[in-house]
């Protein structure tokens, strides 16, 4: 079992860093020892994991989906790992977002959160999965959309899901702004989540014209993009507010608030005492953003 174990580990950082030699670099090993590890998963699995060229690897359609899966498992082992050296201390709590939002609002307020906790540090990992119960490494789930109903879970929202068109100012300095100067303007817009600018012009009630669009493969790019006056982006509240208070960009048309929430989910069998802190940090700070207000309800499962 430790065998394949070790095959399994060699393929991932292989398949991950696109490169044997890279990956024996990583792993303190021979370069010869990763081949032979990803040839016996090869043989134990009766399929072929990599298509091989002159100076290339590419996964095969079969292993890129079984590589994204052993990623995500051992970074799921070594939160986990790290959970348990905190866990006798209860000294660290990990919480998991999207990682526009954790790049553009979580991490500038870190500090704040964890002064708020009295001592508790914070460790922070991005998600794009859905939220797993069974995960044992994360203490709090950030996440945006409808409350979700989980069996012996809290889920708590914290603030409205919002969003709207925003832009440098610079691009309207000196001219008058309406909607015909900002349909004008590139309009940049992103591959996942799809449908952003189709969706907000649907939820306004306002009719987009057609437009090139300059296309980014994730939304950190896009909003970044319209920081540096490229054009137009689609910007969600928290990922835009800090730059709205100090003017990097302006929303024009406002923000839609659509029919969700930014919320938060943990297990019940967390601290009731932290997660109070948790949630109560994050509502007080998020009523504080201009482009978000005040929080709903939350929900407990037994």
């Amino acid at each position: 079992m430790l065998h394949l174990l070790n095959a399994v580990r060699a393929f991932e950082v292989a398949a991950r860093l696109g490169s044997v030699r890279k990956a024996a670099e990583e792993l303190h090993v021979t370069s010869g020892a990763v081949s032979r590890h990803i040839k016996n998963l090869e043989d134990e699995f009766g399929i072929e994991l990599f298509e091989r060229g002159n100076r290339s690897m590419r996964l095969t359609p079969q292993a890129a989906a079984f590589a994204a899966t052993v990623t995500e498992a051992f970074a799921s082992m070594t939160r986990g790992a790290e959970h348990l050296r905190a866990a006798s201390s209860q000294s660290t709590i990990m919480i998991t977002a999207p990682d526009t939002f954790m790049l553009r609002w979580l991490v500038p307020r870190l500090q704040s959160l964890e002064r708020a906790l009295g001592g508790i540090s914070v460790r922070l990992t991005t998600w794009t999965r859905e939220i797993n119960p069974a995960d044992r490494s994360i203490d709090v789930y950030v996440g945006v959309g409808p409350l979700l109903d989980i069996a012996g879970m809290t889920v708590t929202a914290v603030a409205p899901e919002t969003f709207g068109p925003v832009v440098s100012p610079l691009l309207l300095r000196g001219r008058q702004v309406t909607p015909e100067l900002l349909w004008s303007l590139p309009r940049l817009d992103i591959r996942w989540p799809p449908d952003m600018w189709t969706n907000w012009a649907r939820e306004a009630g306002i009719h987009l014209p057609p437009r090139e669009t300059i296309w980014y493969d994730a939304l950190s790019f896009s909003v970044q993009a319209a920081e540096a006056g490229l054009g137009v982006a689609i910007g969600p509240g928290p990922a835009i507010t800090d730059a709205l208070d100090h003017g990097r960009l302006v929303a024009p048309l406002g923000m839609v608030t659509r029919d969700g929430s930014w919320f938060l989910a943990w297990r019940n069998d967390r601290s009731s005492r932290t997660m109070h802190l948790v949630r109560r940090w994050f509502q007080q700070q998020m009523a504080l953003d201009k482009s978000l207000g005040q929080p709903e309800p939350q929900r407990q499962k037994p």
